[in-house]
């Protein structure tokens, strides 16, 4: 650590260490302050004014880097030679709202919010949801975001003029506004979730927990942040109703899954009068959105009764395994039906 560093000194550091001028020694020591925020600790040598100092900085260093994007492609091109890409500051500007008070300049907390709150001004807004209930935040661009208790959401009062970005920490559910030439970002710690109009779930813990981004209508594109570790960066996944990436910080690796209770996305019959059983799978990917692979000279001439109005989808898939002595598991998205065929009942 630096030696009897004064307020001036640490303004001083700061400052450089935006601009990228700061010498190994002075890099080490802003690191460490990094890595006890990172952990919810308190530098005992910096101020809760100096602290709100350290999250502004990280907070404008994301913002310059992510808000000039013009592509789909998250930002993945080092910052400074220094420090790491932009991964590590998209972790850091997610931390700065997790630790507590807010720098002036930056970030500005609505007061006394009204049930549905709207960006206003061009500066950023930073709100967390400090109740018990959801709060739905409704942005420029007509996007909904419906913030969990315990939640943050930075987004601006006006979108910059090539895409729309904002900053999650915690869970929130997004019904986007379509705008096919503005993409939607939704930046957490750990990864960056990529929209043109659709409705989805994030869950972005400041733990070391998985990230889950769950997708109701549209399709998302989700991608890992390169972090500071020399992990290789997994490749990114695109998601489709009815489906959700995990993403664990730990392994560094990210899947795809079916959610835990898949909605219907079409309307469906779900009543059978002696039909076929590939007629119910058919009718069931249909209704659900989801891929069943079965091997169909096995249920070649296999017939079945049911009827199923009101069950969910692995109830339906249960019913049917218990009538065909049939099995059934996912796999990256997939239901892979197993059946002995008709000759074995």
């Amino acid at each position: 650590m630096l030696n009897a560093m004064n307020p001036t000194d640490i303004h001083s550091l700061l400052q450089r260490y935006q601009r990228g001028e700061c010498t190994p020694e002075e890099i080490r020591v802003v690191d460490q302050w990094y890595d006890l925020l990172n952990h919810e600790q308190v530098p005992p040598e910096l101020t809760p004014a100096e602290q709100a100092e350290v999250r502004a900085a990280m907070w404008q260093r994301i913002e310059g880097q992510t808000l000039q994007a013009e592509d789909l492609s998250p930002p993945v091109r080092p910052l400074r030679p220094w420090y790491g890409r932009v991964g590590r500051w998209a972790a850091a500007a997610a931390l700065a709202a997790a630790v507590g008070v807010g720098a002036q300049q930056l970030l500005t907390r609505p007061a006394a919010p009204a049930p549905v709150a709207t960006a206003q001004a061009s500066r950023w807004q930073l709100y967390t949801n400090a109740t018990t209930q959801p709060h739905t935040i409704r942005l420029a661009d007509g996007t909904t975001v419906r913030v969990a208790p315990g939640g943050q959401l930075k987004y601006p009062g006006r979108f910059a003029a090539q895409h729309r970005t904002v900053y999650l920490q915690g869970e929130a559910f997004f019904e986007v506004a379509h705008d096919k030439a503005h993409p939607f970002r939704v930046y957490t710690r750990q990864v960056v979730t990529t929209v043109l109009g659709t409705s989805f779930r994030v869950q972005a813990p400041l733990s070391e927990a998985p990230v889950v981004v769950q997708v109701r209508t549209g399709r998302v594109r989700v991608q890992p942040l390169p972090g500071g570790s020399a992990a290789p960066v997994p490749a990114g996944l695109v998601l489709l109703p009815n489906q959700q990436a995990v993403y664990s910080p730990q392994r560094h690796a990210l899947a795809r899954e079916l959610v835990a209770e898949p909605q219907q996305v079409a309307a469906q019959s779900f009543v059978f009068d002696d039909r076929p059983v590939t007629e119910v799978l058919a009718a069931l990917e249909k209704a659900y959105g989801v891929t069943i692979e079965y091997d169909a000279a096995a249920l070649a001439g296999c017939t079945v009764t049911l009827h199923l109005p009101d069950a969910s989808l692995y109830d339906k898939l249960d019913v049917l395994c218990k009538t065909l002595g049939a099995s059934y598991q996912q796999a990256d998205a997939r239901i892979l039906f197993r059946s002995p065929g008709c000759a074995a009942r």
